[in-house]
């Protein structure tokens, strides 16, 4: 990676900590793989929807958790 194209994965990045929860690394893990799978079953359907499909499943999972899944526990 190169400083020119690091701006482009940072919106992934912040899902996956979003999606895990802050302050929690393993919820960032399970985040991240949350939502690699999400943009996995959207390129099966569409190589146009894969990126999309991660953001759908960010915000629902916003929605439903807005802590996030494994939220820090104070």
């Amino acid at each position: 990676m190169t400083g020119r194209n690091v701006g482009c994965w940072t919106p992934f990045g912040f899902e996956a900590v979003i999606i895990g929860g802050l302050g929690n690394i393993w919820g960032t893990l399970a985040g991240g793989v949350i939502l690699g799978i999400a943009q996995s079953f959207g390129a099966k359907i569409d190589p146009g929807f894969q990126v999309q499909a991660g953001h759908l499943v960010f915000l629902i999972i916003l929605a439903i958790r807005p802590r996030g899944l494994f939220p820090r526990i104070d």
